[in-house]
């Protein structure tokens, strides 16, 4: 009945005369108001922790959490009719953010599993195209911020290694494919290779040039653009474009206080949805495509993005994420150590750092369990689970304890479904675990303990790059897989060495040599691409051209675990160190290495 009256308050707006129609923040307080009506009459829990589902839904990796959050608080999404509707005079969005690698990538390919040529040209009117349709459709009053992915943290390039590692494979197996089906494909040469969306390549240096003529441009000839602020990131600065918008928030915040500006970030990743929370703005929205544009439909190609109109996109508040989760938790005090424990606790399933905790997965409800043992324990845990960037051990690990008693289900019905005796015997599945997945024997606790303290060590690591931003570059998780909820234990007897502070970012053609295959090794110049390729090189077994795979329990191929080593930072800077760059590199190739200091302004450069 709530439900009805929710959906009935926006049917009536909708379809009343325009003279007649109330403002909309009065329906968005009815629609508001009606949800929270609901969520009291349901008492708001999630599946309690007992019977937490264990179905088998499987999604990428990215809509799961996005796909979970608007299931578990339906009233967080918006119509681009409510949120920014396009008859307003004047949007009330202050700043609008980009993660530009949510543009480039299918602007430029999409995805498409077809191998086509590269036009450049082509490629860049269609960034340029969609960008400036992105920006008119928020149409922000302030500040325009475009951030590109520049040299990531080294925790960073193990994933963006595996992710290459694996499409370089599957590309090359559809190459045979195709070829064997008679079908006429471009040459290597001529090819577009996606993993030249890496920072240092001649593509993203061409793209970051032209970005910046283009928006000069815009901003002397069209008037949409004369007086805004815009800052152009490109892939010449270090960071993730994400986390580059976090330290423009955060240093706006110094001087702003929170709440006075209204926030729009453009990006298709759910983590903006936890950078979002860990703001604690409460004004911020996160606009994306809906999915189903994104992808196709009946065998039919998906849409064009160029094609998109402003309904084709949907919002996500998050500023109402915040208080449903004050409601849910029945939070009467302030709501940000909240707001910090749920952000602590969703890296349990993953995040582009840290491998998922075993028997944690969005897909089979491990979130609703997790929200379920949170809330049920919160009475005894004597304050939050985390404050910022600094986690309470002991509360963290009654956590653990909590979540590790369903841990012999997860694995019993595994190894049912894979085969495997030892994961079906209560006393022996911990032991096949480590043996398989670590090389650790059985009896070598000290071991498991080195894994579980590294494993710790990498959440705090991530709560300080979400909150603070990153403090150590060089640092990473030195594992494949998580240890087991069950040994989580003890935490505050572990030693933990905090890394470095004062480690810097490695310039971009390391970074590529870190992440490319050698497949990708055209993107390279010459004597970086013979380190790949050489028998004579020390590099050489650091890629593989062949690997395995380890489906680790997961429904789609794409969820394997890549089995491939990690870069030994010593020997990589050792060999480098014997290239040349005066003589062996051109002027383009070694500007391309060069980290910048500032980003591109309009200030600047109407200068």
């Amino acid at each position: 009945m709530t439900r009805l009256l929710a959906r009935s308050v926006e049917y009536c707006h909708d379809r009343a005369p325009t003279c007649c129609r109330v403002p909309f923040y009065i329906v968005k307080m009815a629609r508001l108001l009606a949800w929270l009506l609901l969520a009291r009459a349901r008492g708001f829990r999630p599946v309690p922790a007992r019977a937490a589902p264990r179905t088998g839904v499987v999604q990428h990796g990215i809509p799961k959490m996005f796909r979970w959050l608007t299931d578990q608080y339906p009233s967080i999404m918006e119509r681009m009719a409510d949120g920014l509707p396009a008859q307003q005079k004047q949007s009330d969005v202050d700043d609008l953010y980009l993660d530009m690698n949510g543009i480039i990538h299918p602007l430029t390919h999409g995805n498409d599993p077809e191998i086509g040529e590269a036009n450049i040209r082509d490629q860049m009117v269609r960034i340029f195209a969609f960008t400036d349709k992105i920006c008119k459709i928020v149409a922000p009053r302030r500040t325009i911020v475009l951030a590109v992915d520049g040299v990531a943290p080294r925790a960073k390039m193990n994933q963006q290694r595996s992710r290459r590692f694996r499409s370089a494979k599957e590309r090359e197996e559809l190459r045979v494919e195709l070829v064997a089906a008679g079908r006429d494909l471009p040459s290597d040469a001529r090819a577009f290779d996606s993993n030249c969306i890496t920072p240092g390549t001649r593509f993203m240096s061409t793209l970051s040039d032209a970005f910046e003529k283009w928006l000069a441009h815009k901003q002397a000839k069209d008037p949409f653009y004369a007086n805004l602020e815009v800052v152009f990131s490109g892939p010449d600065i270090a960071g993730e474009g994400e986390h580059k918008v976090m330290d423009f928030i955060r240093a706006r915040q110094k001087t702003e206080p929170r709440g006075t500006a209204k926030h729009c970030f453009y990006g298709l990743d759910a983590d903006l949805i936890m950078l979002g929370l860990v703001t604690h703005e409460p004004k911020f929205l996160l606009l994306r495509e809906k999915m189903s544009v994104r992808h196709a439909r009946k065998g039919k190609k998906p849409k064009d993005p160029l094609e998109y109109t402003r309904y084709d996109f949907e919002l996500l508040e998050v500023g109402l994420l915040r208080d449903m989760l004050r409601l849910q938790f029945e939070e009467d005090g302030d709501v940000e150590p909240l707001v910090d424990d749920f952000v602590c606790l969703c890296m349990l399933v993953g995040n582009d750092f840290l491998p998922n905790i075993p028997h944690l997965e969005i897909a089979d409800g491990s979130l609703d369990l997790m929200m379920s043992c949170y809330k049920e324990l919160r009475p005894t845990l004597g304050g939050f689970v985390s404050r910022k960037e600094q986690i309470h051990a002991p509360r963290l690990e009654l956590i653990m304890r909590s979540l590790a008693a369903f841990e012999a289900q997860h694995f019993e019905r595994r190894g049912l479904a894979e085969g495997n005796l030892a994961y079906q015997n209560a006393e022996e599945y911990k032991d096949a675990y480590y043996l398989s997945k670590f090389g650790i024997r059985p009896g070598n606790l000290a071991a498991r303990r080195k894994v579980v303290g590294d494993y710790v060590l990498g959440l705090h690591w991530c709560l300080r790059y979400y909150h603070l931003g990153c403090k150590s570059w060089d640092w990473f998780y030195p594992h494949l897989y998580a240890p087991l909820a069950s040994d989580i234990v003890d935490l505050a007897d572990l030693q933990l060495e905090f890394p470095s502070s004062n480690s810097k970012p490695v310039p971009p053609l390391v970074q590529l040599m870190s992440v490319l295959p050698a497949q990708s090794s055209r993107l390279l110049p010459e004597p970086y691409a013979a380190l790949m390729t050489s028998p004579e090189s020390p590099l050489l077994d650091s890629y593989p051209t062949d690997f395995a795979v380890d489906q680790n329990g997961k429904a789609q191929p794409w969820e394997a675990v890549v089995l491939i080593p990690f870069i030994d930072e010593a020997l990589m800077a050792q060999t480098l160190a014997s290239v040349d760059h005066a003589r062996e590199l051109s002027p383009a190739e070694r500007r391309g290495n060069r980290a910048r200091a500032q980003p591109w302004t309009s200030a600047g450069a109407s200068k």
